[in-house]
C-alpha cells in the first residue's frame, strides 16, 4: 500500500514540471500562463516562443508521461496503481503546486503515458488527428475526434471494459481542466488578441476581403 502511494506521488510530481513554463521563461523572461491562450502547453509555446521550442515542450510532456507509466509498471503493485498513477500526473500537470496550481491540460503528457499502453492505437488517433486538422479549423474539435477514436483503436488492440473505462476517464481530466480554466483562457486571448478556430478562419477571409 505504501509503495503504492509513493508511486502515485510520484507520478503527481512527474505531471507538475512545468515544461512550457520552464523554457518559455528561460527564452524570453515571459510567464507563459499570462501570454496566447493562456495555457501551460506546447501548443502555447509554439504560438509565444516559436516551433523549436514548443516542439520540445511537446517532447519533455510527452517524456514525462512516458516517465509516470515506467513508474507505476514498476512498482505498483497492479493495474489500479496504475491508472492511479496516470490520474496522479494529469492532475500534476494541470494543479502543479509550483505554479500556483495553474497549470495545463496534460494532453502531451497523456499521450507520453498512453503510449506505453497502447502504442499503436495512440500513433493511429495521431493520425486521425492530423487528417482532421486538415478540414477542422477548431484544434480542440479536431482533438475531440481523435480522442473519440482513440477508445476503439485500443479495443481493437486488444483493451478489455477496465481499460477502457480508464481511457474515457484519463482524457476526461484533459476535458475538465479545459471547462475549468475557460475563464482564464478567455481573458488572456482577448488581451493578446488570441484567435482560433472559425474565429480564424472569418479574421483571414475578412483580412482578404480588405486587400481584395
Amino acid at each position: 500500500m505504501w509503495t503504492d502511494l509513493l508511486v502515485i506521488a510520484a507520478g503527481y510530481l512527474l505531471g507538475s514540471i512545468p515544461f512550457a513554463y520552464l523554457v518559455t521563461r528561460a527564452l524570453t523572461g515571459k510567464d507563459i500562463r499570462y501570454e496566447g491562450e493562456g495555457n501551460v502547453g506546447s501548443r502555447n509555446v509554439m504560438h509565444v516562443v516559436g516551433r523549436g521550442p514548443g516542439f520540445l515542450v511537446l517532447f519533455l510532456d510527452a517524456a514525462k508521461g512516458a516517465a509516470a507509466y515506467w513508474v507505476g509498471r514498476r512498482f505498483g503493485s497492479g493495474d489500479m496503481a496504475l491508472y492511479l498513477t496516470g490520474f496522479a500526473l494529469m492532475f500534476g500537470h494541470g494543479f502543479p503546486v509550483w505554479l500556483g496550481w495553474r497549470g495545463g491540460k496534460g494532453l502531451a503528457a497523456a499521450a507520453g503515458f498512453l503510449l506505453q499502453m497502447w502504442p499503436y492505437s495512440v500513433l493511429g488517433a495521431a493520425a486521425i488527428l492530423v487528417i482532421a486538422r486538415m478540414f477542422i479549423p477548431d484544434f480542440n474539435l479536431a482533438f475531440t475526434v481523435a480522442g473519440a477514436a482513440l477508445p476503439i483503436l485500443t479495443f481493437l488492440e486488444g483493451n478489455n471494459l477496465q481499460g477502457l473505462l480508464f481511457i474515457v476517464l484519463f482524457l476526461g481530466v484533459a476535458g475538465l481542466k479545459k471547462v475549468i480554466d475557460l475563464p482564464h483562457e478567455r481573458a488572456i486571448r482577448a488581451k493578446s488578441g488570441w484567435i482560433e478556430g472559425l474565429d480564424h478562419v472569418r479574421e483571414q477571409r475578412n483580412q482578404q476581403a480588405k486587400r481584395g
